[in-house]
């Protein structure tokens, strides 16, 4: 469609759009629309096909008008807007009168990306913590792997039942007169029955050949309706006892486990790994003080459209960690501190993803074909899915686009960590108090950063009593990559 255009910049965000449509184009729109209703129209007195123009411009010609200014509005704004880098939803704030022969005139004010003149942003001076592996987290990891061997066995040193001990049972439930149950040799698990919970209390302490008569209430958790929740006279004999036995680091057992050069290999090895994901943890930190430097140094607006859009995003994050922690999806509220943290955090993402991408276009940092390939494939491998299957969900939903914005911050990121002076301090060199880091952009997987550093503080978590799901979730709430196909004590030790 023909039009004249001229814009305005109302501020570094705002721009208004005058648009001017000749009337010959708004004269040829108005027959169009008048002959396809000319065809359909059902008017009493004339027949189908043959109701005059006169007729049907004085009985719908407010409502063709309308309905002729909507189309040509929306046609030309769809023409123009893909050289606006738009920034939110567009506002229609000004529009003539549309009537056959005359120019139509209207005029669209809308946010759009602000153009920032960059400062300083190549050499940046980045200090960040990084800390060596001590022997404690090697010999931890190293138990961690051993568990992995573990099996049941009999306990053949004479001792009393400990919690956690399966036990072999001679096992007699009575309700007054009433025989209930009369097992003559049943295991039972110390640590998490599943037919008799409530007996545990009983064995634990006795030896074997021991026995002990007490009334116990059995659990409501038992898979067995006929005891469930009822008080009974509970007598047990202690005939054996198992119990789980790790095995001892030798060199025979590193290379069960597949290591190479026996137990010191394996201590090395183990050693190497957790070196590698602390540094890319402490890289991943870098990072973030690099965004909060790149922000620091550029003072600028930013639409409000992009900052709720982030915001949004952080909230759904903050939802799905909490719903990971076990609080209901459906009633988990947001005080108003929380909203307000998130806000500046949503600010700050918002003017990262704008320098960002600015940088991007002042070092012609542009994103190729294979950099999406690279990243649908990882995306495909988080979520055990194939990579067609991937990218045909991106292209329904029309999300490519945001994820070839996501990859160009990312390789943005990366350049600038090239470019950046970096120093690795140890955490005794760091002041006693720092001030809490800021979240870095949710298109750089940052926003998990500060949660990170305060789940960090808490009171240590034994990981090697969680199951493979649980750990799975962590994973997944803290940001991690790749951790689908790890097996437990993998996952200890990537969360470690």
């Amino acid at each position: 469609m023909q039009y004249e255009v001229e814009s305005k910049q109302l501020t570094t965000i705002r721009r208004r759009m005058e648009f001017s449509v000749p009337g010959s184009a708004v004269k040829a729109e108005l027959k169009m629309e008048y002959d396809k209703l000319r065809r359909t129209v059902r008017l009493r007195g004339f027949r189908p096909g043959k109701v005059p123009v006169s007729v049907i411009k004085k009985r719908f010609g407010g409502q063709v008008r309308a309905d002729v200014a909507e189309r040509v509005v929306n046609q030309v704004w769809r023409e123009v807007v893909s050289d606006v880098e738009v920034a939110g939803q567009p506002q229609l704030v000004d529009q003539g009168d549309l009537s056959g022969g005359q120019q139509f005139s209207f005029a669209i004010e809308v946010d759009v990306r602000p153009e920032v003149e960059l400062g300083e942003y190549k050499g940046l001076n980045i200090e960040y913590v990084r800390r060596d592996v001590d022997e404690a987290s090697v010999d931890q990891m190293v138990g961690v792997k051993l568990a992995s061997l573990r099996r049941i066995q009999e306990v053949e040193e004479e001792r009393a039942v400990l919690a956690g001990d399966f036990v072999l049972t001679a096992l007699k439930l009575v309700d007054g007169e009433e025989e209930v149950i009369e097992e003559p040799g049943t295991l039972i698990n110390t640590g998490a029955e599943r037919f008799y919970p409530g007996i545990e209390g009983l064995l634990v302490g006795l030896k074997k050949g021991e026995e002990k008569t007490e009334e116990v209430t059995i659990a409501d958790t038992t898979v067995l309706d006929q005891i469930k929740g009822r008080t009974l006279t509970a007598t047990v004999k202690v005939e054996a006892i198992q119990a789980y036995v790790t095995p001892e680091l030798t060199d025979e057992v590193a290379g069960e486990l597949g290591y190479e050069g026996g137990e010191d290999g394996m201590r090395a090895a183990i050693r190497m790994e957790i070196d590698e994901r602390i540094d890319a943890s402490a890289r991943e930190a870098a990072q973030v003080k690099l965004l909060q430097a790149l922000v620091a140094g550029h003072e600028f607006e930013v639409p409000t459209a992009m900052v709720d859009e982030q915001f949004e995003a952080l909230v759904e994050e903050h939802k799905i960690r909490r719903a990971y922690a076990g609080e209901d999806m459906r009633t988990i509220t947001i005080d108003e501190a929380t909203q307000a943290d998130l806000r500046s955090r949503a600010v700050f993402a918002a003017k990262a993803s704008i320098l960002l991408l600015q940088v991007g276009k002042v070092e012609s940092i542009e994103v190729t074909t294979e950099d999406i390939d690279v990243k649908i494939g990882e995306i495909a491998s988080q979520r055990g899915q194939t990579p067609q299957a991937i990218r045909g969900y991106l292209e329904r939903e029309n999300a490519l686009p945001v994820l070839t914005t996501r990859v160009t911050e990312e390789k943005v990121i990366g350049w600038l960590m090239e470019n950046a002076v970096l120093k690795a301090v140890a955490p005794s060199e760091t002041p006693a108090e720092a001030a809490p880091a800021e979240a870095a952009p949710a298109e750089a997987d940052a926003p998990a950063t500060e949660d990170k550093a305060d789940e960090a503080a808490e009171a240590p978590v034994d990981l090697s009593k969680k199951s493979v799901k649980e750990l799975k979730a962590m994973a997944k709430a803290s940001g991690m990559k790749g951790f689908s196909s790890m097996k437990k004590a993998d996952l200890i030790a990537a969360l470690s």
